[in-house]
């Protein structure tokens, strides 16, 4: 499948974890409120057929099931709000980002307001809307016709809309912060997401379809990631693994209450980093992931919705290349 929203979240998240962004100077010298960032995410999908029954591993069997690719152009301006004299709360800060999605299917522009109190905390809400097209087969919005039909028909651009809006708080720590030096930067990040996803014209359980990715429903649901990571003064700036859970909170968000819809996906991700001077950095993913497994056996996964979910099928899920160019 194609466009993987979560793909999109890891790469900011990351990004915004290890800030690579080189503040520009302004004619007097002193560092401008402004950043300016282009990242372009690229992802390649393997085949692994689908097996019926229990948790259990699905090897790969194909060499091709899709390929995502978008780029986000990000703006963000930083107001210094110190809360006091201390280490702690002198470097308290709020920013404010808009950004800019674009994508052989989509358009989808954001807004994101963060603060943080501390170094070790971040708190942000934020909202985004887009609209999707069909191109040359691959659909960017649509609405399913039903398990029997096994297809999704087309809305119509800029008369329907994805929506999403989102409050999340972040813990991150570098040991770096306790023990100076070059090599002693063992970093962790969590990260826990409540957002609302839907479509404008969608009503309450219509299945439907956002940049090639189906089975959605209009409805509340979280994603959490944990980074592990270790940072080194090389090319090769830092390697570690990524975790991420994700899944609506209710079952009933799905019309069929046997397909468990508040199952939550769990990927885990090792992952490498790759810095070529202070403005280009290059994130490379090999995606683990598990997805719902069901007591019928299925071909696609525009039958999911009516079948019984009876326990976890882990599979090799992407290749992942996410590259950011500051300004």
């Amino acid at each position: 499948m194609l466009f993987k929203k979560s793909f999109l979240i890891i790469s900011i998240l990351f990004m915004t974890f290890v800030p690579v962004i080189a503040q520009e100077n302004d004619s007097t010298g002193a560092d401008s409120p402004w950043t300016f960032s282009l990242t372009t995410d690229f992802a390649y999908y393997p085949k692994s057929d689908y097996i019926a029954g229990g948790n259990h591993f699905a090897p790969l069997t194909g060499p091709y099931s899709g390929i995502e690719g978008r780029t986000t152009v990000n703006a963000t301006y930083t107001i210094d709000t110190p809360l006091g004299n201390h280490w702690l709360v002198s470097s308290a800060n709020l920013a404010l980002t808009g950004s800019f999605e674009l994508s052989p299917v989509s358009i989808k522009p954001g807004f994101d307001i963060s603060f943080t109190p501390l170094p070790f905390l971040v708190f942000s809400a934020g909202a985004q809307a887009g609209t999707g097209w069909n191109l040359i087969g691959l659909q960017g919005m649509a609405a399913f016709d039903g398990v029997a039909e096994k297809t999704y028909t087309d809305y119509t651009p800029f008369a329907t809309w994805y929506l999403k809006w989102y409050a999340q708080g972040t813990f991150q720590f570098d040991t770096g912060a306790i023990w100076a030096g070059d090599w002693t930067h063992v970093q962790i990040l969590y990260n826990y997401q409540f957002y609302y996803e839907g479509l404008s014209s969608a009503k309450a359980q219509d299945v439907w379809m956002w940049q090639c990715t189906g089975n959605k429903t209009n409805g509340y649901s979280n994603y959490q990631n944990l980074i592990l990571a270790y940072a080194m003064p090389l090319v090769l700036s830092r390697a570690g693994v990524l975790c991420e859970w994700e899944g609506h909170y209710k079952d009933s968000d799905f019309s069929n209450p046997a397909y468990k819809g508040s199952f939550k996906e769990i990927s885990i991700s090792p992952m490498c980093q790759l810095s070529f001077g202070e403005k280009d950095v290059l994130t490379v993913l090999l995606g683990f992931s598990s997805r719902r497994s069901f007591a019928e056996t299925h071909t696609e996964s525009a039958e999911e919705t009516a079948l019984t979910y009876s326990g976890r099928e882990w599979f090799f899920k992407r290749f992942a290349l996410s590259w950011t160019h500051s300004f």
